[in-house]
């Protein structure tokens, strides 16, 4: 190695460690001041949002660091003066339509809402006319039922007089 080299790798690491570290400055964007933002105005966007990891937990009642990290953004972006609503469509952008607790209500996911209520019509129908069977009287031809003269075999025959017996 020559002695004229040294210098000029001095003055590339030099180069680097400035090029580097004048990016990762120009590259942290500052965050807006979220001290003006309660606690209870962050719960209130997060009540209408669902855990993303947790199956049926609210964004709100979640401790999970996903979540807390989750609170902070709604921090930052009700400091920015963004509408819950611009939030909410953050939110479903990032990690999709699981992130609303419920299905939306367009295209095939109609039937996750028509369904069960269909389903429970249809039971109700059901046990409506179950119940209306049970209670319906008897007619006089079927409480009763006609003794043929003849018995067909050799079991009706024994099973006639089985029945005479306790009559």
């Amino acid at each position: 190695m020559k002695i004229h080299s040294i210098p000029l790798i001095r003055l590339l690491i030099f180069l680097l460690l400035l090029v580097v570290t004048t990016s990762a400055a120009l590259a942290q964007t500052p965050t807006p001041d979220t001290s003006a933002i309660s606690a209870d105005q962050v719960n209130d966007v997060a009540r209408g949002l669902w855990c993303p990891l947790c199956s049926g937990v609210r964004l709100d009642a979640c401790e999970l660091k996903a979540c807390v990290q989750m609170k902070e953004m709604i921090a930052i972006k009700l400091a920015e003066g963004a509408s819950e609503e611009e939030i909410k469509a953050y939110f479903a952008e990032q990690y999709g339509p699981q992130v609303f607790g419920e299905p939306p209500r367009q295209g095939f996911n109609w039937l996750a809402w028509i369904l069960p209520v269909l389903g429970l019509l249809g039971g109700a129908l059901f046990v409506w006319f179950i119940i209306r069977r049970m209670l319906r009287p008897l007619s006089a031809s079927a409480a009763a039922p006609a003794k043929s003269a003849v018995p067909a075999d050799d079991y009706s025959q024994k099973l006639e007089q089985e029945l005479a017996r306790y009559d």
